[in-house]
């Protein structure tokens, strides 16, 4: 089933093409599951290793909220011979994951989630790493991304709208599949909520989960091994240009949450999530069940049961050269994002 656009006055914007604000998309209702209905998109872009996973899984018990991690699929690394869903079933065997891929294709959008290095849901107009980057990623500067979106904004236009529909087609499935109403993706790429926002069926929110920079470059040295100095310009990096991309939404529809916070009192800042997303609110344990779920991602999605706590072990992991490293590189930034440090 293909979709079909019935009349749409297009404008270009900053390289990207939306619709004009005085001509309102309209879908064939033919073509169109629920009458075009938008569809609640959550993305989380920032830094990795700051509690997505965990945010996530909270928000998949929501009886109105479904995830199933990063959205846009398994990484390279990943041996689908061994690898295992959430649920405990081999990923290649897990009934979930077979009839989410057999909705995808029934909806014109085939997204082959049995597929390694990234899904067709992650845009990519080539295969070359590095060039990739530069034609899709943030270039540290707004009136530069400005300047090279409109200039190969035509020739970027086709990937990133395909990748955009199947993503809108991955989301409809596993809604359906659980009867569910918003989609959540835990994707930590801060430029994704920049290539979906314009989509016709994606209603766009933000929620922009920062943890500070002490414990966030500590579990960054841990699982990566960089030293503090690369750790902190990633957290850096990351945050800055999660929060750039804030231009592209409504300002009601970014939401700011602190990992810490979040560790503090679950359930208050999952009430914030509800109302945010203008879903009731719902008594959620502040303990995750990720085998009744069906979670991609890292080794956390293998490890629910267990109650939520704060990691703090940066304060016993970093040296006192660490700290001071951290601070200068990280500090500024951090203080803006509403950070102290003591």
């Amino acid at each position: 089933m293909r979709w079909s656009l019935v009349a749409v006055q297009q404008m270009s914007h900053g390289g990207r093409i939306v619709p004009h604000a005085s001509e309102p998309l309209t879908l064939s209702q033919e073509t169109t599951p629920a009458g075009g209905r938008r569809i609640p998109y959550v993305c989380m872009p920032g830094s990795p290793y700051t509690g997505s996973t965990l945010l996530g899984a909270l928000l998949n018990e929501h009886p109105d909220c479904a995830s199933i991690g990063a959205a846009t699929g398994l990484i390279r690394r990943v041996d689908l011979t061994t690898y295992r869903c959430s649920c405990g079933k081999l990923f290649t065997e897990c009934e979930f994951w077979h009839d989410v891929a057999a909705r995808t294709k029934a909806l014109g959008h085939p997204v082959d989630v049995f597929k390694t290095n990234f899904w067709n849901t992650h845009p990519r107009v080539t295969q070359h790493a590095r060039l990739n980057a530069m034609l899709m990623r943030s270039l540290g500067w707004n009136p530069l991304n400005d300047v090279r979106d409109a200039l190969i904004g035509r020739f970027t236009q086709g990937k990133v709208s395909q990748a955009a529909w199947n993503t809108w087609s991955l989301a409809y499935a596993i809604l359906e599949k659980t009867g569910k109403s918003v989609f959540i993706d835990t994707a930590r790429d801060h430029q994704r909520p920049k290539y979906l926002a314009t989509h016709p069926l994606l209603d766009v929110k933000v929620i922009h989960l920062i943890r500070d920079p002490r414990g966030n470059s500590a579990s960054i040295m841990k699982h990566t091994g960089v030293d503090s100095a690369s750790a902190a310009r990633q957290w850096r990096r990351y945050n800055v240009e999660a929060a750039r991309v804030k231009r592209y939404l409504p300002v009601e529809s970014w939401l700011t949450l602190r990992y810490e916070d979040l560790c503090a009192d679950p359930g208050a800042m999952l009430d914030r999530v509800s109302d945010f997303l203008g879903i009731v609110r719902a008594p959620i344990q502040p303990v995750v069940h990720t085998a009744d779920q069906h979670l991609i991602g890292n080794a956390m999605r293998l490890k629910g049961g267990g109650a939520i706590r704060e990691d703090r072990s940066w304060q016993t992991r970093l040296s006192s050269a660490d700290l001071a490293v951290i601070e200068r590189i990280a500090g500024p930034t951090s203080r803006r994002l509403g950070f102290t440090w003591t």
